[in-house]
Order: C-alpha cells, then sequence, then structure tokens
C-alpha cells in the first residue's frame, strides 16, 4: 500500500471510527478510557521493554532480550525477579515508577488534561505510576477511590456504579501485593494455585471489563498479550462488543494490514495517526483525544462548510465619529484602551445601546403590560413576562415579543458601528487589536447582522430559555456549522480567531437557524441565574474570570448578570469592572461587587473609545 492510497483508507477508517465514539461518547455511559504505558512514556517514564532490559543483569541480558523479542514480558520480568530477589525487585519498581519525577510536570495540559473530560466514570491503566491521580485531581476531578491489582469485587462495583474509579490491573509501584508484572505475579493471581473460586471471580471481572463497556486505548499497543487474548474471546462469544483505540499507523502496506485485521479480531475500531517522532506522537494523541472531547460534548446539526469565511481585510479607513469627547478622566480611557489592545476586555451590551425608545427594558416590558392589560405590574417587570405567560401560555409571550420587534426600526447604533469597524483598529505597536468576547441580553440580530455585513469573523452562542434544549446553548460557528453545546464544561477553546457573541438571554434570528428563545419571566431569570457558571462553556467561564467586563448600556439588578457579575469577580477584591448605564443607583453595593458605575452616555463613551483605537501606529502609552 503506497503512501496515498494507505492517507485515504486511513481517512474514510477514521471517519467511521469517529461516529462510532461520537455516538457511544454521547451516551449515558460514554467509554472508559484504558490507559496504556505510551502516555507513560511522554512524562519520561520507560516502557515495559526499557524497563525490563534497564533493570536487568548483564548475566541475563541475552536471554532477556530474547524473551522480549517473543513478546514474553511475563517470563523476562520473572527471569530478573528470580535474580534480584524480590526485595530488590520491588525497588527497581519504585525507582521506575514513583512519584519524584512527577514534580515537575504540569498535569493542566497536554492529552492527560483532559481525560477528566473524557470519562465520567472508571477509568483502567496497566501502568504502575500516579500520573493518572494527578492529572485527574490537578483538573478539578479527583478519583473516588483507586482499586490496586486484581481486586474484583472492587472492580465490579466500580463498573456497576459508573464511579469514578481508577482500577490499577497491574497494580501501584508502592504495592507489591496487588503488583501483577513477573509470571510468579500472574499465577498468584489467576493461576492454579488459587481457589478455584477467585479464579472464577478474577476472569469473571475481567471478561464484564470487556464485555460490558466501550474502552478507549490510549498509550496501548495491543501487542500480543493477556488483555488481547481476553479481548479476543470476549469478540468471539459477544458479537456487536465496540471497543476503540487511538494508533500510530504503521509504515509499511503489510503491517498496516496486519494490525488491521488483530484489531479487528479483538474487536477494536482504530482511531489511525502518523507521526515520526516522540513529540509528534504526543501533539498527534492529544489532537485525536481533544476531538473526541468535543464531539461527545456536543449534538451538530450542520457541519462546518468548506466555503471560505468572512475575510479579515481592513478595507478602507472608517473616519472617527463626529462630536464631542466624553468629559471622563484621560486616565479611565488610557486604561481601558489598553486592555482592549491586550485582549483583556469583556464587554457586556443592554438595551440602552439602542436609540430606539421601544427596545429599551423598561418600554418594552410597559408595552407588553399594556397588550396585555396588567399595567399594575410594571414596577415589577419580569413580573409582567411571568404573568402573561401563566395566564396565556409561553408561546403567547413568545409571539407578542416577536411583534414587537417586527414593529421596531432596527438600525445600527453607535455601539454597533465601534464593533463593525474593528478590523481597523491597531495597538501602538501597529498590530491588529485582538477580537473580543460580547457578552449581551439583548433579543435583537442587529449585531450579528451588522458584523456579517462588515465581513467580519464571529463565533455565536444563543441560550435556550425553553423548549426541548432548555437550559443550553446553540453554538454557530463562522465556518457555518452548528451545534447544541450539551457538556459545556468541555468546550476548552473555539476553532478560529474571531469574535465570541454571547446572547445569555436568548433572542430573534431572522434566517431560521436557531430556535428562537427569550429569557423574560421572573422563573426564567432565576432558572438561568442558579445555571451560571454551569451553562457556560469552559471558555466562556475562563474569559469572565480572567478578563475585565466593561458594561455598555445595562442595568446590573437582573439576578442573572449579578450572578454572572460575582462569578467573575470571585478571585477578585475591590472594583476591577465599570458600567456607562443610565440608571445610577446602588453605587456602593455594585462597587463591593467589583463594579464601578461610570456617568457617561453611551454614544459619547464608545465614540472616544472608537477615536482612540483609530489612531493607527501612534504610540499611547
Amino acid at each position: 500500500m503506497n503512501d496515498h492510497e494507505n492517507a485515504e483508507w486511513v481517512d474514510r477508517s477514521n471517519a467511521e471510527t469517529l461516529y462510532h465514539l461520537e455516538r457511544q461518547g454521547r451516551s449515558t455511559l460514554g467509554l472508559i478510557p484504558f490507559i496504556g504505558a505510551g502516555v507513560s512514556t511522554s512524562f519520561g517514564f520507560k516502557d515495559w521493554k526499557g524497563l525490563l532490559i534497564g533493570a536487568c543483569p548483564p548475566s541475563l541480558l541475552g536471554d532477556v532480550e530474547s524473551l522480549l523479542g517473543r513478546n514474553k514480558y511475563e517470563q523476562a520480568a520473572e527471569l530478573i525477579l528470580q535474580a534480584l530477589g524480590p526485595d530488590a525487585f520491588q525497588n527497581m519498581v519504585t525507582a521506575a515508577a514513583g512519584d519524584r519525577q512527577l514534580e515537575r510536570f504540569d498535569f493542566t495540559t497536554g492529552t492527560v488534561s483532559l481525560l477528566p473530560q473524557l470519562a465520567s466514570g472508571p477509568v483502567i491503566t496497566t501502568n504502575f505510576d500516579r500520573i493518572l491521580e494527578r492529572a485527574f485531581a490537578a483538573n478539578g476531578a479527583p478519583f473516588e477511590s483507586v482499586v490496586s491489582g486484581p481486586r474484583p469485587d472492587l472492580i465490579v462495583d466500580a463498573l456497576h456504579g459508573h464511579r469514578r474509579v481508577l482500577i490499577k490491573l497491574h497494580g501501584d509501584w508502592q504495592d507489591r501485593v496487588g503488583r501483577t508484572f513477573a509470571k510468579s505475579d500472574y499465577d498468584a493471581h489467576y493461576g492454579e494455585a488459587q481457589p478455584e473460586r477467585k479464579r472464577e471471580l478474577l476472569t469473571g471481572a475481567e471478561r464484564l471489563l470487556f464485555s460490558s463497556r466501550s474502552l478507549l486505548f490510549i498509550g496501548a499497543s495491543l501487542g500480543p498479550d493477556r488483555t488481547v487474548d481476553l479481548l479476543k474471546k470476549v469478540q468471539g462469544k459477544h458479537a456487536g462488543v465496540k471497543h476503540f483505540a487511538i494508533m500510530s499507523a504503521p509504515n509499511s502496506r503489510d503491517a498496516f494490514e496486519k494490525k488491521e485485521r488483530d484489531l479487528r479480531d479483538c474487536g477494536v475500531l482504530p482511531l489511525w495517526y502518523r507521526a515520526a517522532t516522540a513529540s509528534e506522537h504526543g501533539q498527534q494523541v492529544e489532537r485525536l483525544v481533544a476531538e473526541i472531547v468535543e464531539r461527545s460534548s456536543v449534538q451538530t446539526l450542520k457541519s462546518a462548510s468548506t466555503a471560505p469565511t468572512r475575510s479579515k481585510a481592513a478595507g478602507k479607513p472608517v473616519p472617527p465619529p463626529a462630536g464631542p469627547p466624553p468629559t471622563a478622566p484621560t486616565a479611565h480611557f488610557d486604561r481601558i484602551e489598553r486592555l482592549v489592545e491586550d485582549g483583556r476586555l469583556t464587554f457586556f451590551l443592554g438595551s440602552a445601546i439602542h436609540t430606539q425608545a421601544n427596545l429599551m427594558a423598561r418600554e418594552f416590558y410597559n408595552e407588553l403590560a399594556r397588550v396585555f392589560e396588567c399595567e399594575a405590574m410594571t414596577d415589577e417587570r419580569f413580573a409582567v413576562a411571568q404573568y402573561i405567560a401563566d395566564r396565556h401560555g409561553r408561546a403567547t409571550l413568545d409571539a407578542e415579543i416577536k411583534k414587537q420587534f417586527s414593529r421596531a426600526r432596527l438600525a445600527p447604533t453607535h455601539t454597533h458601528e465601534f464593533f463593525a469597524a474593528w478590523n481597523h483598529y491597531r495597538t501602538s505597536a501597529g498590530k491588529p487589536v485582538p477580537y473580543p468576547t460580547i457578552f449581551t441580553t439583548n433579543y435583537d440580530d442587529i449585531l450579528e447582522h451588522h458584523l456579517r455585513e462588515a465581513g467580519l469573523p464571529f463565533h455565536l452562542f444563543t441560550y435556550q430559555a425553553d423548549g426541548p434544549h432548555k437550559g443550553l446553548f446553540f453554538h454557530e460557528s463562522d465556518c457555518e456549522a452548528l451545534r447544541i453545546i450539551e457538556r459545556p464544561q468541555n468546550i476548552r477553546s473555539l476553532s478560529e480567531e474571531a469574535f465570541v457573541l454571547v446572547k445569555l438571554n436568548g433572542g430573534l434570528d431572522r434566517r431560521g437557524l436557531i430556535p428562537e428563545s427569550f429569557v423574560t419571566t421572573r422563573l426564567d431569570f432565576w432558572d438561568l441565574a442558579s445555571r451560571i457558571p454551569d451553562v457556560l462553556p469552559d471558555v466562556l467561564r475562563r474569559t469572565l474570570t480572567g478578563r475585565q467586563l466593561l458594561f455598555l448600556g445595562h442595568g446590573l439588578a437582573a439576578q442573572d448578570v449579578e450572578s454572572l457579575v460575582r462569578f467573575a469577580h470571585r478571585e477578585h477584591t475591590g472594583p476591577r469592572s465599570w458600567a456607562v448605564v443610565l440608571k445610577k443607583d446602588n453605587i456602593e453595593y455594585w462597587r463591593q461587587c467589583g463594579v464601578e458605575i461610570l456617568d457617561h452616555e453611551v454614544d459619547t463613551y464608545v465614540n472616544e473609545l472608537r477615536r482612540r483605537l483609530l489612531r493607527g501606529f501612534k504610540a499611547r502609552r
């Protein structure tokens, strides 16, 4: 098989495997990662062959190499155990797999950082080291317990309970009793020396392991050994059992086809990759694990288009807006300008950015009250919407909201123009300004429509307040992919550099791609507030906690907004965000929440910021 034929077949094979992986990953039980020695070698540990050769006395080297060449690892380990003695052999295992060399590694990056997102239940490994324990703890998902060695009752309990338990089939480096490495270890646990009942329990537990759940092998070669023998037996007796493996594709046609046959006999669907160096192996495995995690975390409604994305060219210069500059201190705008240039400011837009009075929040709810004859409730505007939904039904409320917007003159404002000119902005060093994240509770789609007209790329997240996807976000990317975020904690990054627009209260979609849903009632706001931050994709959570906020034309009193503000500032004391609002009350309350209330008109404020960012290459620090 030449390279071209091999690559084409690999692509087809991977597409089929990814389909089944996504289907299984999105199921209730999901996948069980089975971690082999390949993951440990990326942390500097030796693989089994290297470990045995390194521990072998010179006089036995030839015999050990001969045994390893025939895949007789248990016998090779037994030969070394008999030569060194039990204590020296245990000392070798401790030195080779102990915790000392783990101190210098960051477990919040790389393949191991993705495993907690992949596994909601048990994890299996044949490794002695404690990389997985460290990785799961560092990423906020510590194991409930660790099963060291062949413990059938504990293994079955972890499987049936779908508990987050680490099953170390071969034991732990510190526990020689539970260790399964040399042939005498296998005989002690599985051999004739054991009572028949215990052998039956162990065999039954392992068969359950391989027959009842779908495993994803990572860093496991799946060469001839006891695991592969058991997989073949299970496959022969239980039709339809599917396992998966991330595998390096052999270069030669014969080797590739043999590996495929061997995996097929085990009921394992391979996800192939090509790599020439150790670092490439690590990068490719991480890429594939990340893809599996993402595919398992979303429901894809429309695949990404192959058409080119919107142009990011700056085009002709945009003239600065007319009008007098605000009277704000220059130091404040200097600071905001630096945050924008550094990509460290998140915007939050409210209804007061609009010049049309009937799109302002108070007027919007007053009109609803007038139509449904409940004006007495207008002092508590969310109660107006709650009354309409309770009395007339949710569909009636949503229909009236859409009517109001159909009658409104939806035209861009100064704030929309500010963002539409983004590609013309430059830092003091002359570089493009990073695209920002923008939260909004506005229902209209003026901003996204205006960004499309300006040829600007963006990700759009739209919240669903009701319907079959209540409590979830739809996500539309610039390459036209559309998906529902089902496991937001697993969405750690986005595929391209672009605006990120978050419609926190749902809204309109004149294209008809995303269901139109609105957070309007009192219960809606309470419900959304209780879901923050868990409802937000992880990439947005980190944006909120890692950047400062600038509210433009948005009040702070709604429960969902306060919940978001408190989450964003929970690790920061004192004011670190700002709000340009119409209603300037409760100033001290919001200051202690971390938000400084500014006395400016929204249009004047954004126009001044736009003037500054259009200065081009002029140094401003």
